[in-house]
């Protein structure tokens, strides 16, 4: 019986070097026989540079996904889009795992500020990154800067209406005056989109402390913005 016990021991001592060597030989590290599984299981080869959180990538433009590899693992990866954690697309399938992903987003990509790339490495699933942090996903815009609310305005003097505007906005804006939620005149129907316009309050201009500012596209209409609060005109 004692032999029979000596035999089983040898057994499950030599079942545990193999495991241990098979294990030690996929981290890259032979006859090592204590290793970090987490690691080997998890992947540590790929690395996301971009986007790797803080970004602000507009819809409808191109972009490029960066990353390095390193490692005995180097087949192509698959790169996908995460939403709040959520698989939101897969944006290729397979790609050469070259450090580089050409990606136009599409124009009707869910706005938010809370995206991540995974990139996965197809010959090693548990081989894979994340963006460090979250980055977002906007849409072309137009800002007013100034009024912008508070201002005090005097009638027959001149003033620097101003905005920013990101992305492809058009060439030219046309910018309007409101009091409360009616127009009270075109200030200018086309100017070009440079982000000032110099006006000169009229003498006839209403006296009031309700008015408000408004920049729109001239080519797309979508893309305008008001005044966040009333202004003055004295």
């Amino acid at each position: 019986m004692r032999h029979v016990f000596n035999v089983i021991n040898i057994i499950m001592m030599t079942m545990l070097v193999l495991v241990s060597t098979v294990y030690s030989v996929e981290a890259g590290n032979i006859g090592v026989a204590v290793i970090d599984t987490e690691q080997t299981l998890q992947g540590i080869s790929i690395t996301i540079l971009s986007p790797d959180g803080g970004e602000n990538w507009l819809r409808d433009t191109d972009h490029t996904i960066r990353w390095t590899s390193s490692g005995s693992h180097r087949s192509n990866v698959k790169v996908e889009l995460y939403k709040a954690g959520t698989l939101s697309r897969t944006i290729s399938v397979s790609s050469s795992n070259d450090g580089s992903k050409n990606w136009k987003i599409p124009s009707t990509q869910a706005l938010g500020t809370d995206y991540k790339v995974k990139i996965t490495n197809l010959s090693n699933m548990g081989d894979y990154d994340f963006s460090d942090a979250n980055f977002t996903i906007s849409s072309p815009s137009i800002t007013v800067v100034s009024p912008n609310g508070g201002n005090n305005w005097e009638r027959r003097h001149t003033y620097t209406i101003s905005w920013n505007h990101i992305g492809d906005t058009g060439s030219r804006v046309k910018i309007e005056l409101f009091r409360g939620n009616k127009l009270s005149r075109k200030i200018s129907s086309s100017t070009p989109n440079d982000g000032s316009y110099r006006w000169t309050v009229p003498s006839s201009q209403t006296l009031d402390n309700n008015y408000r500012i408004k920049v729109t596209s001239r080519s797309h209409s979508e893309y305008y913005d008001w005044s966040n609060g009333y202004f003055t005109i004295s």
